[in-house]
């Protein structure tokens, strides 16, 4: 709409200026920030200053129409003063106001009693402390499985690993917040050696086997000795010993003779699943 002063004596057509600001946002605190629109009618640049809650913040110069003010600043915005690029408009109107809300968000915190497992015993007993009305929880255990949702989870892994979990808490005012800690399932060392074996095909206790955990396969030698301190067997692997898949040594010697009544000898050599040096020394009685 154009308009024209009178009683003046000025040869320009004047072109209606003004300055409009708007917008009604409640946000989080840790979350998008708030969107303060001020639009524009008029030429650019244009040239304002806005306060919040009437404190008057530094003066903006754009071209941009309108300009969006993104903001985490709680209160009510207005516009101060406004003008633009055109030096033939003598007068101005600003208007409109916006309110900003910001609700404090939750804080995620994750107790755990000790972020260092045995695959021995894998179970992570997880528990929420977190801060804010909580509504709401999601767990992920960083192992593919599903997530939980209560504030406390007891959480078994089922292999070795490091693992990266995270809590996502959500309060009342649906405002969120993620915690994330980590969780290593280490290997426990251990080591089984019976000290007697019956290989007399009955099905029960046929053969001298050994169990065992956090040991470096390929660092592995056993030997047996007979009581004239010949070697009678011997393996590098200590899966041909392993009981529960079966294997074992048989009470033949290295020729596949069987073995008479006797107290042997072993030698065992490894290391564990951290690179400590292992030397197992004993016996064991073959009886037929």
């Amino acid at each position: 709409m154009k308009k024209i002063l009178v009683g003046l004596i000025f040869p320009y057509v004047l072109s209606a200026q003004d300055a409009f600001i708007s917008g009604n946002e409640t946000i989080c605190s840790n979350g998008n920030m708030a969107e303060v629109k001020v639009s524009f009618n008029g030429s650019s640049p244009y040239n304002f200053v806005y306060a919040i809650d009437g404190v008057p913040e530094s003066p903006i110069t754009t071209s941009i129409n309108p300009y969006i003010i993104n903001t985490y600043t709680a209160g009510v915005y207005t516009l101060i003063s406004f003008s633009d690029a055109d030096p033939t408009v003598i007068f101005d109107s600003i208007s409109g106001s916006s309110l900003v809300t910001v609700l404090e968000s939750p804080t995620a915190i994750i107790h755990l009693p000790s972020d260092t497992l045995s695959i021995i015993n894998s179970v992570a007993n997880f528990a929420s402390q977190s801060i804010g009305d909580i509504v709401g929880w999601i767990w992920n255990f960083g192992d593919n499985t599903a997530d939980e949702f209560s504030s406390a989870i007891s959480h078994s892994y089922d292999s070795l690993g490091i693992y990266q979990t995270s809590l996502i808490v959500v309060d009342n005012n649906g405002c969120v917040d993620t915690a994330s800690h980590t969780v290593w399932v280490r290997d426990e060392f251990w080591l089984y050696i019976p000290n007697s074996f019956t290989p007399d095909e009955d099905m029960v206790n046929d053969k001298f086997c050994i169990e065992y955990s956090g040991i470096r396969e390929a660092t592995f030698l056993f030997k047996i000795f007979n009581s004239q301190g010949n070697l009678m067997f011997q393996s590098e692997n200590p899966l041909n010993l392993k009981c529960s898949i079966g294997a074992g040594w048989d009470g033949k010697d290295l020729d596949q003779v069987d073995l008479f009544l006797d107290t042997y000898t072993y030698e065992m050599y490894f290391k564990d699943f951290e690179g400590w040096k292992h030397y197992k020394y004993g016996t064991v009685t073959l009886v037929r």
